[in-house]
Order: structure tokens, then sequence, then C-alpha cells
């Protein structure tokens, strides 16, 4: 098959999800690209095809609409929830949604390098290509098969108004809100959430410190910001650094935004307790050398982290469906959810000396989540074409 797998740049969880699938595609010998669908705009890369290649295909992707979305979720992240709160208004009603009319400039860019590259299997991880996709399928009935990825554990708004061949939702106990909000059942497919094959394979922890140079003697805290950042990382850190006092190490990832790393570098230069680290594609060595792991509930990050066994102290939600998130793995058992992030650090530090608990959590994430869900997504693509 010829898959094309699109994302949009607006947050880091749709492009993990995107590449984890396009990742999954190419080894069960398929022709995959994963784009942002951005690209689809500009006439001449949408004919000369996209490089399969993650690192080039996603550094397209830091456009308006990713700096918009950054803007926003360290700024007023409260228009989130009302974003979310508009989208469930407007699915009451028999109305199309904004987000529907603004991807409408998609619909012919796609068409046309579907047509071009011979594309037999579209799926989507985000909602404007999804919006598009679903214009796509009713404008021009074809072959072609078209699906949306759910990339979060409860149905995002619009998420039901985008008409597909298909659903893939990350877990069985999202279906019913997903029935909730008119998806239906027959085409909803619960497979678990894409994750890379890098966060599916052990490793050793001490490996990982000595290949990451980090102490290998100390307990370690990791503190993601998320693909935005978070402008209360510091906060939490010389928290952490209060309480555990000279035997501990904190690692940063201060994510794409440079300015925050920057500042948060300054601010530690000095402080041989603390690592900060710019945007790194060693994500899976810095979660094999952790203890615990303190970061906002992105749904593709989390995942990762549970499928790899790290515990997980969750903060600093955006409200809407990143607390969503949180409450949905601290229900389960696969973290603590603390949404007051001045009381983050003291969540990790008991976390950290109460190994009942972890050796709980670590069980309670390998119970509740799938683990290959990529590869499902894949089986179940080859199935629904035979």
């Amino acid at each position: 098959m010829k898959v094309l797998v699109l994302t949009r740049s607006t947050g880091e969880g749709h492009n993990h999800v995107a590449l984890a699938l396009g990742e999954a595609f190419r080894a069960h010998g398929h022709d995959c690209t994963v784009a942002d669908a951005a690209m689809l705009l500009t006439p001449k890369r949408a004919s000369s095809g996209i490089s399969a290649t993650a690192s080039r295909v996603l550094s397209h992707g830091a456009d308006m609409a990713s700096r918009w979305y950054g803007w926003v979720a360290l700024k007023q992240p409260y228009a989130f929830g009302l974003v979310a709160s508009i989208g469930k208004a407007y699915e009451r009603t028999s109305l199309p949604s904004p987000i529907h009319h603004a991807n409408l400039p998609y619909v012919e860019p796609l068409r046309a390098y579907i047509d071009e590259h011979g594309v037999d299997v579209v799926l989507a991880t985000h909602a404007f290509p999804q919006e598009a996709m679903a214009d796509v399928r009713r404008r021009y009935p074809s072959r072609v098969r078209y699906y949306s990825v759910l990339t979060d554990y409860s149905c995002t708004p619009f998420f039901a108004e985008s008409a597909t061949d298909g659903y893939f939702i990350p877990h069985e106990d999202v279906r019913a809100d997903c029935e909730r909000h008119k998806l239906p059942r027959e085409l909803t497919y619960a497979l678990g959430m894409p994750v890379a094959a890098a966060f599916r394979q052990p490793r050793d922890r001490d490996g990982a410190r000595a290949e990451l140079g980090l102490p290998a003697d100390v307990p370690m805290f990791l503190l993601m910001s998320g693909g935005v950042g978070s402008t209360r990382v510091t906060e939490i850190c010389d928290r952490l650094l209060t309480l555990a006092g000279q035997q501990v190490h904190v690692v940063v990832l201060s994510g794409r935004r440079e300015e925050m790393y920057l500042r948060v570098a300054e601010r530690y230069r000095t402080d041989r307790r603390v690592t900060v680290v710019p945007f790194t594609d060693r994500v899976p060595a810095y979660m094999a050398a952790t203890d615990i792991l303190i970061s906002k509930p992105g749904a593709a990050s989390s995942s990762e982290a549970a499928v790899f066994g790290v515990p997980l102290v969750h903060t600093g939600a955006i409200p809407g469906i990143e607390a969503d998130n949180g409450r949905f793995f601290q229900d389960r058992g696969m973290s603590v959810f603390e949404p007051r992030i001045e009381r983050a650090a003291q969540a990790a530090f008991e976390l950290l000396h109460d190994p009942d608990r972890l050796a709980q959590m670590r069980a309670d994430q390998a119970a509740h989540l799938i683990p290959d869900g990529a590869d499902r997504v894949v089986a179940q693509v080859e199935a629904l074409g035979r």
C-alpha cells in the first residue's frame, strides 16, 4: 500500500503519533510518507513529494499555527477550555464547525497529492487534515480510504464531525465518550495509542545514564515542559532541589522553545544537580535514565512514558483535553495527577520514596496500555483493505 499520514504541528503529540504510524507502516513493508498538512498548500512541495525522514518532514511544521498554539498554551491556557466548550456547543447543532470552514483550503491540494502519488490510504492525527479528508472523501468518491486517529484519551471537539472510513481510538474506555459524540461504533477501533518502537524496547537505567553523561548514584527526576514549553518549570525544579538536597539530579527537557532553554540553562548554570537539554530526539534514553517523570498530561508523551514503565506525575494541564488525559491516567493508577503545579514536586518526592506505590504504578501501566498500538493500526488497515 501507498500510505500518507498527515499531522499538524500544533504541539508535539500529533507529530509523535504520526511518526509512530509511519515507522510501523514502513516496518510492515508499505510505502509511507508522513507530512505536516500545511505542506500540501505549497504546490511545489506537493508535486515534488515529501521526504519520509522524520526530522526533515516535521521541520516545516514550525509555522503560524504552531506559534499561535505555543503562545496560547503559555499565556492563555484557559482559552483551550473555552474552545472545547464551543466545540461541544457546535456538536449539538447541525452547523458545520469553524474548524471545517478553516480547513477547506486543504481539500484540493490533498486530492491533487493523492492523485499524483497514487495514494491508497490516508490517515490523519489532527483535526485540520481530518476535516479535509472528510471533504475529499465526500466530493471525490474513489478507492482511497481515509482514517482518523484520536490522539487523546477523551473524544476531542469536532473529531466525530469528520466522516471518514474509520476511527482509531487509544483505549476501549474512550469508546463510550466517542459514542456520546455520535461516532459510529461499527467504524471505531480501540487499538491503543501509536507509540514509536524506541519506547517499547527495554533499556538499562545505568547504561542510559552513562550514555547521557548523567550521575549514576543519585535519584533523578525528569521534567518535560511539553512541546510548547511551560513557564513554571523552574518553580518545580527549585522545589525538587530544596526537598532532595544534594542527593538528587534534575534533567529539564525544554522542548522547542529556544528562549525557554536559554532562560532555564542560565538559571542553573552553576548548579551541577541540574542538566538543561534543548529540543532532543533522545527522549527514550532520558526516560530510561530517570526515576520519576514530571510532565504535562499530553496523551502521546504520557503513553510513551507509561509503555516504557516510567512512573509519572502529571501537572500543569491545559484545561479541557489535557486535564481529561490526566484524570484518565490517574483513575487507572498510571500516574499521579496533581493539578496544582506548586504541589507537583512534593507529589513526585513522595512517590519516589514509596516503592510499593511505584511498583503498583508500573503494573497498572502495563495492565491498561497497549504497547503495540501502531502495529495494530497497520494490521487493521490491511484487514479493512482486503
